[in-house]
């Protein structure tokens, strides 16, 4: 089963920027993998992250985003100890996700949303945030092997 997985910052705070950005999406990736999860595609920006993840069933869902949001929240605020100064917030994360069932057919469709998140920054408030570096996604690896 296909799920489009979507969740935000604690208080929907832009912190998903530069290299918070950049670790955010090596950690998704690094974190599917060390867990068995299989992480089909994945893009954060600058207040909110989206996933498709590929799971057994619907019961697999919960515990799958607990490891991802958990681990992933535990590993920024190791790496960027300052954010929870910043932020004024000891949860990186808000709590809870929306997720959909992606039928087969819409797949690619989804997938494509996914990776063109950057394409629809029109709707945000773009005084406050940085281009440049922020742009552009990580690779999944696929069976081992970068896409």
């Amino acid at each position: 089963m296909f799920f489009h997985v979507w969740f935000g910052t604690k208080r929907r705070k832009w912190l998903l920027q530069g290299d918070v950005l950049d670790a955010t999406r090596e950690l998704m990736s690094t974190i599917a993998r060390e867990k068995d999860i299989k992480l089909v595609e994945c893009e954060a920006v600058v207040d909110h992250v989206h996933l498709l993840l590929d799971l057994p069933d619907k019961s697999e869902l919960p515990r799958t985003m607990m490891l991802l949001k958990g681990v992933s929240a535990r590993r920024l605020f190791e790496r960027f100890p300052e954010i929870k100064i910043d932020a004024k917030t000891e949860s990186f994360w808000q709590a809870g996700y929306g997720s959909k069932v992606v039928a087969p057919g819409a797949i690619p469709a989804t997938a494509n949303y996914i990776r063109t998140q950057w394409d629809r920054l029109d709707s945000y408030d773009h005084a406050s945030m940085p281009r440049g570096s922020a742009r552009g996604t990580v690779p999944i690896l696929r069976e081992g092997k970068p896409r």
